[in-house]
């Protein structure tokens, strides 16, 4: 254009190219403003539902929902302190759950004006909270007698585990009673409604998941639900979430991950150093621990259990069934099929479920420390590894617990049922089916919170380990 003399035309084309490129930003920009829209819930029709609450928190003393809670874990614990070669280090995970220990440490912190996080899923991006400087906590409850006040306000009919998160709250265990916000992730349509009606009397932040955990628009999605969880976090907190925090925040809980490693490792050894409850009773401290103490003290423990792995006391046998543990959640101190496992001569080796291994599935993996990329790996983590049947397809999962039973040697499948969880009944059948082919062990166990069921699943639980002690037995 230039050797016809014409520069006119040229500045016409590059002012015309650089209108069409901001023009292409405005709506990237509005796009992504309008993915990153937070749900906000309308109290409108609140007034009834608040006096509820109000009626039900007044009628129990907090004092006594969290003494009942402590009471029920310390009859868990109990009985593992009767078992022989209990680990020494088991002590401090011990005091975790039966004394106000970590109640009276979030109160200091909370004096200070630390914001307290509560969470309801493995979901939540916990290096977010840390990184805002905020206190996460995680909410799911295995409390029994939570589930009466749950009752009242939630219908009957419904998810013992919710029941007993509702009623936890609104009856006033310090626990949950010290967040500022809960932060509730729609992986099932129990979860869907807790928002709305909890909103009324604590502040709660839903973070809508995808389907479909593999489509590009799924992790756009996921992305900005993200996105606006930082935002909101960082309007809690007053705190800017940069990427120094955010990088330190990643590196301590990849930490923590790998130290949850080693206590998994250490389970594919043919000696049962450490009981099945007793994994379960450390992995869940870690639910109200600091990530930092945590992971030093369960290095602590795998450095004791990797010892005794090595003493003469511990005699080599391959007798003991080896189980895996899946389905729903068991949460302490509802550890009742667990404990009705491990009375007889059989050992849950590791589980793949939501309040066990899966809390510490793969790390954040990060190619570049900027903020955007940081917190495009954290979105990745908390999405493409999950295994939860809240996702429309559940192949991934067969293939991890396919992966489970031949890494720990897995002679049989008990997989856990909550009563009215939907979710986790419909894929046990196709589960059911794929150990079926693959010769594998199976049995499925439905109940709940009560005790009423115990003797009826301890025989059947001992029926099923006999059959798989004698194929044991058969090679």
């Amino acid at each position: 254009m230039l050797e016809n003399g014409n520069p006119g035309i040229l500045t016409h084309a590059l002012k015309c190219e650089v209108s069409i490129f901001d023009m292409i930003k405005k709506i990237i920009s509005i796009l992504e403003r309008h993915e990153d829209e937070p749900l906000e819930f309308d109290k409108r029709y609140s007034k009834k539902s608040e006096e509820r609450i109000k009626r039900i928190n007044k009628s129990y003393s907090s004092e006594e929902v969290l003494k009942e809670w402590l009471t029920e874990n310390k009859k868990v614990i109990e009985e593992q302190k009767n078992k022989k070669n209990r680990a020494s280090l088991m002590a401090y995970f011990d005091e975790i759950f039966t004394t106000d220990k970590i109640i009276r440490e979030l109160k200091e912190e909370k004096e200070k004006g630390v914001k307290i996080i509560g969470t309801v899923c493995n979901m939540v991006p916990e290096e977010l909270i840390y990184a805002a400087g905020g206190i996460p906590i995680r909410l799911c409850s295995g409390h029994h007698s939570s589930v009466k006040p749950g009752e009242e306000f939630y219908p009957r009919d419904s998810c013992p585990l919710i029941k007993s998160f509702i009623g936890s709250t609104v009856a006033g265990n310090p626990l949950f009673e010290m967040c500022d916000v809960i932060i509730v992730p729609t992986t099932c349509d129990g979860k869907k409604k807790i928002g709305e009606l909890l909103n009324d009397y604590k502040p709660v932040w839903t973070m809508e998941l995808p389907h479909n955990k593999e489509s590009i628009f799924s992790k756009k999605y996921w992305l900005s639900q993200n996105r606006i969880l930082k935002k909101r976090l960082e309007n809690l907190t007053k705190k800017k979430i940069n990427r120094r925090k955010l990088q330190n925040a990643i590196k301590l809980l990849q930490m923590r991950q790998d130290v949850a490693k080693r206590l998994l490792n250490i389970q594919k050894s043919d000696m049962p150093v450490i009981s099945g409850i007793d994994y379960y009773i450390t992995i869940q401290s870690a639910f109200f621990d600091t990530a930092e103490r945590w992971t030093r003290k369960t290095k602590e423990l795998c450095e004791e259990l990797e010892s005794n792995l090595k003493s003469e006391k511990y005699i080599k046998s391959n007798t003991a069934s080896r189980f895996l543990f899946t389905g729903a959640p068991a949460i302490m101190p509802n550890l009742k099929i667990p404990l009705l496992i491990e009375s007889l001569d059989a050992n849950i080796t590791v589980d793949e479920t939501c309040s066990g291994s899966q809390y510490f599935y793969d790390p954040v993996v990060v190619e570049e420390w900027t903020v955007s990329q940081m917190m495009k790996a954290i979105s990745e983590r908390y999405l493409m590894p999950s295994v939860c049947p809240c996702f429309v397809k559940s192949e991934d999962r067969i293939d991890k617990l396919l992966d489970m039973i031949k890494e720990y040697k897995i002679d049989g499948v008990i997989y856990h049922t909550l009563r009215l969880c939907v979710l986790f009944d419909i894929e046990s059948k196709k589960i059911k089916d794929i150990m079926e082919e693959k010769n594998i062990p199976f049995i499925y166990l439905n109940t709940d919170y009560s005790k009423e069921d115990q003797e009826q699943l301890r025989t059947r639980i001992e029926a099923f380990n006999e059959i798989v002690s004698s194929r044991k037995q058969d090679g």
